[in-house]
């Protein structure tokens, strides 16, 4: 068997998926595991070969899930008590806009991530430290397929955050903490960064992606420098990953066959390099199962024996697994891992034969008599013709190895690229092929110019980054605008068992190439419904932390967007990297299965509800953008371009305005017809929509203040209301006591982030609803949350409920 590897660590891993879906305890697991074991060891062999095998991959699955159930995430420890907190930095200080980020063990397992004007120096590694600032949970986005940052989070030991503002005290003190062996690391570190700084002391772009790719440092770069990277699919150049060991361990083997050291000599100091680059390169997990690669390679090696890649990368995968089972479920992981695979399987290794084979001597003698011919003609030294011929002949050769490689991976990601990406690059395969020899000289370059100090190389390197870009810049304007939903399960099991066929050749590779190919259209063109009530008007407001975004699920099957999320960013300088509408409220769509929307409404053009809309704009590409004021200012110039090369139509709606939008009746109470815009966004500018379906009524209200809500109250166009959005984030500017009077809802909806700086929703505000008898759903408490009207009833959901499930409300 080639890779007798490779069995044993796919049931391992489905062992950690069965804990996750399933309860165990460790007695149970422990008993089965050593009842298949010695089923394994004492089974009749020869007479049953199939009973070994099938009890040797039992044992695994057991002990998968043993090894899951036993390294069970521990509930979070209790917060520290008091707002002077003192502690260990264990991750120096990275710099995050106008802010840099240190993380601070205060005792041990217990982390918190402290955020900081004061520079990044004063928090490196070791440094005993005393701050006074708050702390909050760590909170992220409760939507339905949302990246898990809590659960992520905790596995690293970081359970708060707290900000350092000002009036707060931040103090070093005496003494160190930490390792001694990680100080010493974290200072090679620093110094390198260093050293990138002063290479390119006045160009940021090459100073922030130098120390992205030579030490994993990603935190200067800017998202709009990596966006065509990522459109075309060669992102995975820029990081620190099994590329970058491969350089480093190349350099060390060219090394010896020029100067001749031992090759027992070489596979040590390379392995013991590989190592020492990966914890200085900040020890991100991608490079380290790189170094162990490497590392089981040069053992393998220096006892003789010939490896495997599949069974290798299956080594790597058990150790991996067996020491954090929870990585299976990173996208990291399973990137990398089937990555490999892909290469692997559909390109496995052809050993050399001792004689060419037929073809090759025919095509050798061939090109032989046209050098000699061309030699005649033009009188060309005939050494030149034949060294031109192998030349050509070997960059031919690099190409199409080149181009079967990218389109292997390609092949092999593309199920985890939509699920997790929701993208597929048709310019990756020559987008590859070209950027990633330009990126990877870069690599050894930019190192020559961190070890000697040289300005050339440095500038060399910086010129290579600049044709990268150029590269991946040329191949997005040529990249296709699709973005894919979510697929269906059995599609997603379909292509799965047809890339299986395919790298076993079962039974042939036509029918399972044909079979992919024919999933990868469908996964593609996606021609599924997506997951919507039919005859049901739906409300959801997406958790988008403190911003605003709503989902209206139409009755006849579209979905209308209010708002697009962002965050409030007051005259903040540097704007956050993370753009809700891309990062937040999409992926949320695309997991129902949404790839289009009839109409995206901005209520006003403050930045926390209309940050993301220019993203969901390119995604979506809806018929129309419903606004109330394009005024002559930054933040509508940006929308309106995006509407422009969407082929969007701009609908300015005021008082008055009533349309008819997938069986819903939208009337327009805000603003009003004679309102005109102040010079800057105001709450006040904000669209008001009731939404009519049946015997109920929605009303949506954006942002709006007692002075609107006062006019609407003296114009007599308000009755009651069963479903309130509540305006302005629950601020007792809003939501007067004459107003809910008016309106008595039923259902009231509050978008607000957790643990949110402005004390939102006001308790005054929520002591008003309560006295109204009003079922309050608050995003900060109960993430999304759902309202549905089939015209009769209304049903509500939670995405904090355990389980999930939808509940009558039988009182309406």
């Amino acid at each position: 068997m080639k890779n007798p590897l490779v069995t044993p660590a796919a049931a391992f891993a489905a062992g950690i998926v069965l804990a996750r879906l399933a309860d165990f305890g460790t007695v149970e697991l422990g008993v089965c595991a050593s009842g298949f074991a010695l089923l394994a060891f004492f089974g009749h062999r020869q007479r049953y070969p199939w009973l070994r095998a099938t009890s040797i991959a039992l044992t695994m699955v057991a002990l998968g899930a043993l090894n899951a159930v036993v390294q069970k995430t521990p509930q979070p420890p209790p917060r520290p008590e008091g707002d002077v907190l003192t502690g260990c930095v264990v991750e120096p200080a990275l710099v995050n806009g106008d802010r840099s980020q240190f993380v601070l063990e205060l005792q041990p397992g217990a982390r918190a991530r402290i955020s900081t004007t004061i520079g990044t120096g004063q928090f490196s590694y070791g440094r005993r430290v005393k701050v006074e600032t708050t702390l909050r949970r760590i909170h992220g986005f409760h939507n339905p397929g949302a990246f898990d940052l809590e659960a992520w989070m905790a596995r690293r030991q970081i359970y708060w955050s707290g900000s350092v503002g000002k009036g707060k005290r931040v103090e070093v003190l005496p003494g160190s903490c930490g390792s001694t062996w990680r100080r010493g690391l974290e200072s090679l570190r620093a110094s390198a960064l260093a050293r990138v700084d002063s290479l390119y002391p006045a160009d940021s772009y090459r100073r922030a992606m130098m120390r992205g790719l030579l030490l994993g440092d990603k935190s200067g770069i800017r998202k709009s420098w990596i966006q065509d990277f990522r459109r075309t699919g060669t992102y995975h150049a820029l990081v620190i990953s099994g590329s970058h060991i491969t350089l480093v361990c190349g350099i060390l083997l060219l090394w010896r066959r020029f100067f001749g050291y031992g090759s027992r000599t070489v596979l040590v100091a390379s392995a013991f390099i590989a190592w020492l680059y990966a914890l200085v390169a900040g020890g991100d997990a991608p490079v380290l199962r790189s170094a162990a690669g490497f590392s089981l390679f040069a053992v393998a090696a220096l006892l003789y024996r010939r490896t495997q890649i599949l069974n290798l990368l299956a080594a790597v995968a058990l150790a991996f697994l067996a020491f954090d089972p929870d990585q299976l479920f990173d996208a990291s992981f399973q990137l990398s891992f089937l990555a490999v695979a892909a290469i692997g399987a559909f390109l496995p290794h052809q050993p050399r034969p001792l004689l060419a084979p037929p073809a090759k001597a025919q095509a050798q003698l061939e090109r032989r008599l046209v050098a000699e011919t061309i030699q005649l003609l033009f009188r060309v030294p005939m050494n030149f013709c034949l060294a031109a011929f192998r030349w050509a002949e070997q960059l031919l050769h690099w190409a199409w190895g080149a181009l079967r490689l990218s389109a292997a991976v390609q092949v092999g990601l593309a199920l985890p690229m939509a699920l997790y990406f929701h993208r597929l690059s048709a310019t990756g395969l020559t987008a590859n092929i070209l950027a990633v020899p330009v990126v990877s000289t870069a690599v050894p370059v930019g190192f020559l110019a961190v070890f000697t100090g040289w300005r050339w190389p440095a500038a060399f390197a910086g010129w290579l980054l600049d044709v990268s870009q150029a590269i991946a810049a040329w191949h997005s304007m040529h990249e296709p605008s699709w973005r894919i939903a979510d697929p269906p399960l059995w599609l997603s099991l379909a292509l799965s068992a047809s890339l299986v066929a395919l790298a076993c050749h079962w039974p042939s590779r036509l029918l399972p190439g044909i079979s992919c190919a024919l999933f990868l259209v469908l996964l593609v063109w996606h021609p599924f419904p997506p997951q919507q009530q039919l005859g049901a008007l739906e409300l959801t407001s997406i958790d988008v932390g403190q911003g605003e975004s709503l989902l209206v699920g139409l009755p006849n099957g579209e979905m209308a967007l209010v708002d697009g999320g962002g965050f409030p960013l007051f005259g903040r300088r540097t704007p956050p990297q993370m753009d809700v509408g891309e990062d937040v409220v999409s992926p949320y769509l695309w997991a129902r299965g949404v790839r289009r929307v009839a109409v995206i409404a901005i209520s006003h053009l403050h930045d926390d509800h209309c940050g993301g809309v220019a993203a969901l704009l390119d995604n979506f590409r809806p018929r129309e953008l419903w606004t109330g004021f394009t005024p002559d200012a930054k933040v509508w110039k940006e929308l309106e371009a995006a509407a422009a090369r969407n082929g969007v139509r701009v609908r300015i709606l005021k008082e008055g305005d009533q349309l008819d939008l997938g069986g819903v009746r939208w009337e327009t109470l805000a603003p009003a017809s004679l309102q005109r815009w102040t010079g800057r966004p105001q709450n006040n500018d904000s669209l008001v929509f009731r939404l009519s379906h049946g015997r109920h009524k929605f009303l949506l209200t954006g942002d709006i203040e007692q002075g609107v809500e006062r006019r609407l109250l003296d114009d007599a166009v308000l009755e009651h209301i069963d479903v309130l959005k509540v305006a302005h984030h629950g601020s007792k500017r809003s939501s007067s006591d004459s107003w809910l009077d008016a309106m008595s809802p039923s259902v009231a909806m509050i978008s607000a982030g957790a643990g949110n700086m402005y004390g939102l929703p006001h308790p005054a505000v929520i002591e008003g609803l309560q006295a109204h008898r009003t079922l309050v759903l608050r995003t900060d408490q109960d993430g999304l949350v759902t309202v549905r009207s089939d015209g009769r009833y209304l049903s509500l959901s939670k995405a904090r409920w355990e389980p999930p499930e939808w509940r009558l409300l039988d009182m309406f």
